[in-house]
């Protein structure tokens, strides 16, 4: 697949984080600083001459290497900001430099920190119960119906735990600045639905967030982007940050013209030079992921958090809610992986505790991570496909460099029998009900490499992972953990990611997507010579009876039913590598339309051959070799039709 259509991929599964260390259970944090001795002297942390050429270094060799167009970067202390610095272009014609201070950034998902201190603070005025049921909170329109599972509580949307499924395509994101729905008109017509029960295992999902902003909204009666300036960025003086976005005139969400030209542009990396982008909008979802911001604003941002909720005289959040924001986590996956605090992922780098987010879209990658313990916090972000790698390295790289305890010791695998968890296994965060399910979930194959050693292949990458004992294993070249689960038997059924955002179910192989290329393939490739066949007999007169000339003729039928089929599908994949917003904006569009629909004619044909099967085998013109052949094309169909049904490849389920 082309690196087209996984930049497209990799942003309709959008404001997702990069994938980052996490470790085991965090230790007790550090006390924040109380409002009467927010202004006391603090020794600084990092020296700001060493740091800066370490971080122009990491930076100016990632740019050359994978192509990135623009990077803007913060180091802060509690004290200010050790780093502001711009690198590369944020426009090309004309050409504008980035501006640590005045060029924003789309950060994607790092947005939803915004949102859960917003909801948050009502948590600690007592206006937001965590146990209670998300819908007393939600207007009629927005409640989630009973649909025979346990009732989705305040807690499960900070936590990622309600158990939706993931939907994205064609709504996600949209291309066009006078289509923009309304949060609340979003939310209610891109229900996605509820694939398991609540509380039981954490799945990123940016619809949670949605709904988490739209009981904020609700609660405190006023327009979600209005509240998030007058509570957060105002006070905090973040006079560049905003959740608007250069919607169309009259829009309520339009940004307004003191950040006209301020944006940077998004490129993809392309014959060796940057093709720039349009602009993304996703004032629909804003609480997920419409957030622009500078790096001189983040840095604000990460020192209020530093300093107890309180920066240059403003107390942004009190002091009860910074304690429940940096006290133990909301949930985890398992005791070793990444865990959830109030919107806030939160890991360990070694010893260090880190509370962080990442976020993406088509374009731009970001992460936020703050390190209470050593006093500082870093918010990286790029403007081009190619830079995840730096956004999610960069702010780790530094804190392991200048704080020891960040370090991960030297990793030895133990002896573990490593050959029951080798197998496929496919993300949870996917679509289960509808056509989605195909483009959806990432698949991860695990392959045993020795004693107590895993390789873990996925996405183009490959690791490395160590037995530490048990069901747990440590990354060699890092200091993330997977936790892998068993059934009652014993049986490997799955693991938890590292991050703590997902968790993966081992697949048969024929549940996989190669299963289905192989299926669909095979019905194609079997079409055709069944099309040959029927050429190469034509001047034959066929001394079979009637019922097996029909059989032969429907078998002809459905022959190029399957071929059309086939071929058109391969259009539209060749369609959609070559543009990938036919499935990024576009979804599901006409063609791919008009294929499912056909799909029941398939599946018709399918049961006439089926019924035809006996008079093909018996009939007495036939050599036993034409025989067999019909038989094993029926076959290879009804196979490919159960797939395109396990895949939900059918018109009703677009």
């Amino acid at each position: 697949m082309s690196r087209l259509l996984l930049a497209a991929f990799a942003a309709v599964l959008m404001l997702c984080p990069p994938p980052a260390p996490a470790q085991a259970q965090a230790p007790p944090p550090p006390p924040g600083i109380e409002a009467g001795d927010a202004q006391a002297p603090v020794p600084r942390a990092i020296d700001a001459a060493d740091l800066s050429a370490y971080v122009d270094g990491l930076v100016e060799s990632a740019m050359r290497r994978d192509g990135i167009a623009g990077v803007t970067v913060a180091v802060v202390d509690r004290e200010g900001p050790l780093l502001l610095r711009g690198y590369g272009i944020a426009a090309q014609a004309p050409q504008r430099a980035v501006d640590p201070a005045g060029t924003l950034f789309r950060i994607g998902s790092v947005s939803k920190t915004f949102t859960s201190l917003l909801a948050l603070e009502l948590v600690d005025e007592g206006r937001l119960d965590l146990d209670a049921p998300a819908n007393d909170y939600l207007p009629e329109a927005l409640r989630l119906p009973d649909d025979g599972l346990p009732p989705v509580l305040v807690r499960h949307l900070f936590t990622h735990t309600a158990g939706f499924e993931d939907s994205a395509l064609g709504h996600l994101f949209v291309d066009r600045a006078d289509a923009v729905p309304s949060l609340e008109d979003y939310l209610a017509r891109h229900r996605p639905r509820r694939v398991r029960a609540p509380g039981k295992v954490a799945v990123y999902s940016n619809y949670s967030l949605g709904l988490l902003g739209a009981i904020v909204a609700r609660a405190r009666g006023a327009a979600f982007e209005e509240l998030a300036e007058r509570r957060l960025f105002a006070p905090l003086g973040m006079r560049l940050t905003t959740f608007r976005e250069p919607l169309a005139t009259g829009d309520a969400r339009r940004a307004g013209a003191a950040l006209e030209g301020r944006w940077s542009q998004g490129y993809l990396r392309q014959g060796g030079g940057f093709a720039p982008q349009h602009f993304e909008y996703i004032a629909h979802v804003a609480p997920a992921g419409s957030a622009s911001s500078t790096a001189d604003d983040m840095g604000r941002y990460l020192r209020m958090l530093l300093r107890g909720g309180e920066l240059d005289g403003a107390r942004v959040l009190a002091p009860s809610a910074h304690a429940r924001l940096f006290g133990p986590s909301l949930f985890r996956n398992a005791p070793q992986t990444g865990g959830f605090s109030y919107g806030f992922f939160d890991w360990n780098l070694g010893a260090t505790r880190v509370l962080a987010h990442g976020g993406s879209t088509g374009w731009f990658h970001s992460m936020l991570m703050l390190a209470p313990e050593e006093g500082v916090g870093i918010f990286v972000s790029t403007n081009t496909d190619t830079g995840r790698g730096l956004a999610t390295q960069l702010p780790a790289r530094v804190l392991e460099r200048y704080f020891e305890r960040a370090r991960a010791p030297a990793a030895r695998a133990a002896a573990v029998d490593t050959a029951r968890f080798a197998g496929s296994y496919t993300g949870m965060r996917r679509n289960y009900t509808s056509a989605e399910k195909v483009f959806t979930g990432t698949t991860i194959d695990v392959e045993a490499a020795g004693d107590g050693v895993l390789v873990a292949s996925g996405g183009g990458q490959a690791r490395r992972l160590l037995a530490e004992g048990g069901l747990v294993f440590r990354e060699a070249e890092g200091a993330g953990r997977v936790v892998f689960r068993e059934d009652g038997q014993g049986r490997i059924i799955g693991f938890h990611d590292s991050a703590g955002h997902d968790s993966f179910e081992r697949t048969r192989p024929w549940r996989g997507k190669p299963a289905l290329v192989l299926a669909l393939a095979l019905a194609g490739a079997v079409s055709l010579l069944v099309l040959a066949g029927g050429w190469l007999r034509r001047d034959r007169r066929d001394k079979a009876g009637p019922p097996a000339r029909r059989a032969a003729f429907w078998m002809y039928v459905s022959a190029l039913a399957w071929l059309g089929f086939c071929a058109g599908l391969l259009w539209y994949a060749k369609c959609a590598t070559g543009d990938p917003e036919l499935v990024f904006y576009r979804y599901p569009g006409a063609l791919l339309t008009v294929l499912l629909w056909s799909v029941p004619l398939l599946y018709l044909l399918v049961l006439v051959d089926a019924w035809h099967l006996g008079a093909a085998w018996r009939a007495r013109g036939w050599g036993p070799g034409r025989r067999l052949r019909h038989v094993l094309a029926v076959l290879v169909w009804v196979a490919a039709a159960v797939a395109l049904w396990d895949w939900n490849l059918v018109g009703w389920k677009l």
